[in-house]
């Protein structure tokens, strides 16, 4: 069993805001995260792996539109 963090531990993690974990949520750049009894959201290897890549998207001035496309093909191909 992979282990699984928090989303303040995430954000430090990758050096984001948490609010910025929130946003690509919503806009659907990651998928919605498990959560614990108590609704805290959790992430896996998996998560914060595709969060690092969205990182390094935007520090190559990708726009968000851009890595999402991108990654809605990475999904399509991993079915």
């Amino acid at each position: 069993l992979s282990p699984m963090f928090q989303i303040g531990e995430v954000a430090h993690k990758l050096r984001l805001n948490s609010q910025t974990l929130y946003f690509y949520e919503q806009i659907g750049l990651i998928p919605i995260p498990q959560r614990t009894e108590a609704g805290y959201r959790l992430f896996g290897e998996a998560d914060i792996d595709r969060l690092a890549f969205i990182s390094r998207a935007k520090a190559l001035e990708l726009s968000l539109n851009e890595i999402k496309e991108f990654l809605t093909l990475r999904d399509r191909k991993m079915l």
